[in-house]
């Protein structure tokens, strides 16, 4: 994919999101089956092409466990804390947590986040993941872009565009 399909390709996500007390919920269908979809949440070699999240083993099991964004990265606490088939998983990812639940091509994104005002900032970040993890999923040669890459893919525009719809301040440009 050239940068302006995968921009454009992120623009054109339909995302829903909503913000509950204690959670930040994101929504979304995605090319594939439920199959593909958990696959590429649980299996570190398939993570490790779309997400910021690269555990050090699959994620299918209860247990403690590090994951780093780059081999070099410094590891974060990634604890799978509750998995229920083939289709939710709930794990620690720092002082947050993440469950994700496939429904068919549907995937949705409940984090518990350790710093509230800090949601529109992950929902531009996990935007960007989940339209690189669509393109994959349609067989789209696109590689991950995670961290400061995501400033050159829109990443600031999400943010904004999040911090309106959830009515939340927007944070200062990174």
């Amino acid at each position: 994919m050239t940068a302006s399909d995968i921009d454009q390709r992120i623009a054109d996500l339909p995302v829903a999101v909503d913000l509950t007390e204690d959670a930040v919920i994101l929504e979304v269908d995605l090319a594939g089956t439920a199959e593909q979809i958990w696959a590429h949440l649980t299996d570190p070699e398939l993570l490790a092409t779309w997400s910021p999240i690269v555990p050090e083993r699959p994620m299918t099991e209860v247990g403690p466990m590090l994951s780093r964004e780059t081999p070099e990265a410094d590891p974060v606490t990634t604890d799978v804390l509750a998995t229920a088939g083939d289709h939710a998983l709930s794990h620690r990812w720092g002082e947050d947590v993440l469950e994700w639940l496939v429904d068919e091509a549907r995937l949705t994104l409940m984090m518990k986040v350790a710093a509230p005002q800090d949601a529109p900032t992950y929902l531009a970040s996990w935007h960007v993941c989940l339209a690189v993890l669509d393109a994959r999923l349609e067989g789209l040669g696109q590689d991950r872009i995670v961290g400061r890459e995501a400033l050159e893919h829109g990443w600031e525009e999400l943010r904004s565009r999040y911090a309106d719809e959830l009515d939340l301040p927007d944070q200062p440009a990174v």
